[in-house]
């Protein structure tokens, strides 16, 4: 039942921001072209992997093959995920408790997750974010479960398989998985070969991770992402610029500043009846892998220099493990005091003592996220440059509007640059091509650095971009409210190479116009506005 109550409660929280990201409409993109044209490409004939989210993208594939909307369900999706999410939490939970008796403790973490905002929101967004977590979870789960039963079948290595097949972050999640099988051997066990049983869970990870690779490579030619090259950047300068400042948002906004001292309450040695808390080793399991997949993690994140999206998503997967080392933390922390002799009497009383430290807990989550949600409406509220819910919101269904123009109005076989490759690209159904290079092999690899924001480090050079004579430059799109006058000496400038600016004006756009450069050679009917005097 409070499974059922938190996971309602988070989709009514992921409904209040209910947005489909840019970003999201580029899986879409492949996705349609798998499910009507049998390519996972995004223009078809060209084998370029422009996404990070394998099964994501099938998954939705699917969905279009049946006939569902992809936007629709995504957030289905998300919301699915996250609940599942939940679910595995509540399982790491009782596996932590190693077989006493269900307590009230057992939830914590599982309500506190539907009120953080930054967890809440991305069950929407049409991205992979909450699948890549529930897999983790699953497989966290399930290696948990078989560190405390050796006799169950080690299938937690085809979970994590799964997961680095979703986001490639799940290789960094097997590989801490494994460096802490690895301790276990070594320092409680003082074994240094793996058993059998042991190598079957990496043939378990290896097998299925490894037939994708090859099947990767021989379909794209490449054994990493065309996305990695083009959004590849990680350092010190990068964690310094965009790293450091996107950490402070997600410890800031989630207040994480007050959970932290709990997670590091698992490891005291205290005098704790057993009837008040498992067994030490099961604390020491959880403590010993949670905590460094936390830390690492956090890391990395930083170290590549998080996202260019508000909201903390690429942090998502770390939340629900810090809810249950708070949850435990918090747990320890009464249950110490109470063996100490200085619970007062109302403590005493189980369920009050538990509502009296979860309440506030859970109110001062909810409060938090609501100025969250506030916040989250306005077009720019973020010193770092990071893009708000609403404006993610409105560029997409800006370029929704723009797209379904173009199909409409323009010739099948139009060919165009595009600065933002997802949701205009996804419902024009034209040719295009991502000046950023994300499905372009020659830009992701040779494009010169333009900037060090993430995922946008890169930019084809105009002589590239001319060489490819796309009938529309929309990658250097104005996008106003009156038609788009150039200056003489910049009209001379395109006339020379063969463009001129044209205005096209879909209805419900607003700003009303979005001026691209068309060719002068290249009859696209009579729908585009001359912008030239």
């Amino acid at each position: 039942m409070v499974l059922a109550l938190c996971g309602l409660a988070l989709a009514a929280h992921a409904y209040s921001y209910s947005f489909v990201s840019d970003d999201a409409y580029i899986s879409m993109r492949y996705s349609y072209n798998l499910a009507h044209h049998g390519e996972l490409t995004f223009n078809l004939g060209e084998r370029v992997e422009g996404y990070t989210n394998f099964l994501w993208t099938v998954l939705l594939a699917g969905a279009i093959k049946v006939g569902l909307n992809p936007e629709l369900a995504s957030q289905l999706f998300g919301w699915f995920f996250g609940a599942l999410a939940l679910v595995f939490v509540y399982r790491i939970t009782r596996l932590l408790r190693d077989g006493a008796p269900p307590s009230g403790w057992d939830y914590v973490a599982v309500c506190m997750l539907p009120t953080w905002g930054c967890f809440a929101v991305w069950c929407s967004g049409g991205l992979e974010t909450q699948m890549f977590c529930a897999l983790m979870l699953a497989g966290l789960a399930r290696y948990l479960a078989e560190t405390a039963d050796p006799g169950r079948r080690p299938w937690s290595g085809v979970l994590f398989a799964l997961s680095a097949m979703t986001r490639p972050e799940g290789m960094l999640i097997f590989g801490l998985v494994g460096l802490h099988r690895l301790a276990v051997n070594i320092v409680a066990e003082r074994r240094y070969l793996p058993t059998v049983r042991q190598m079957i869970w990496g043939l378990g990870f290896l097998l299925p991770f490894g037939v994708f690779m090859a099947w990767r490579y021989s379909y794209y030619g490449d054994l990493l992402p065309n996305t990695f090259y083009v959004k590849a950047g990680s350092g010190a300068a990068m964690a310094k610029k965009w790293g450091l400042p996107y950490l402070w948002d997600f410890v800031h906004f989630n207040r994480i500043y007050v959970l932290l001292p709990l997670l590091f309450l698992l490891p005291w040695r205290s005098k704790v009846s057993a009837a008040q808390e498992p067994r030490r080793s099961s604390h020491t399991v959880v403590f010993s892998l949670l905590l460094p997949i936390v830390l690492i993690y956090t890391a990395y994140v930083t170290w590549v220099g998080g996202d260019f999206m508000a909201m903390s998503r690429f942090f998502v997967p770390v939340m629900p493990l810090i809810a249950i080392l708070a949850q435990e933390g918090l747990r320890r922390l009464v249950a110490a005091r109470d063996a100490q002799g200085q619970a007062t009497t109302v403590s005493a009383r189980p369920r009050l003592r538990l509502a009296l430290v979860v309440v506030p807990l859970l109110a001062g989550g909810c409060l938090n996220s609501y100025g969250l949600h506030r916040q989250s409406q306005k077009m720019s509220y973020y010193r770092w440059g990071l893009d708000t819910v609403a404006y993610l919101r409105k560029f997409a269904d800006d370029r929704i509007i723009i797209g379904r123009w173009m199909r409409e109005q323009l010739p099948s076989d139009t060919y165009y640059s595009v600065g933002g490759a997802g949701a205009s690209v996804y419902a024009s159904r034209l040719r295009a091509l991502d000046a950023f290079g994300l499905n372009d092999h020659w830009i992701a690899h040779n494009g010169p650095r333009v900037g060090d924001r993430p995922g946008h480090g890169k930019m084809a050079p105009e002589h590239y971009i001319l060489k490819k004579k796309p009938d529309l430059l929309c990658h250097m799109a104005k996008h106003q409210d009156t038609v788009y006058f150039p200056p003489p000496h910049e009209a001379a400038y395109w006339q020379a190479r063969g463009y001129r600016w044209a205005c096209m004006n879909p209805p419900g756009l607003r700003p009303r116009y979005y001026c691209c450069l068309r060719r002068v050679d290249r009859d696209l009917g009579t729908q585009l506005v001359e912008a030239s005097p």
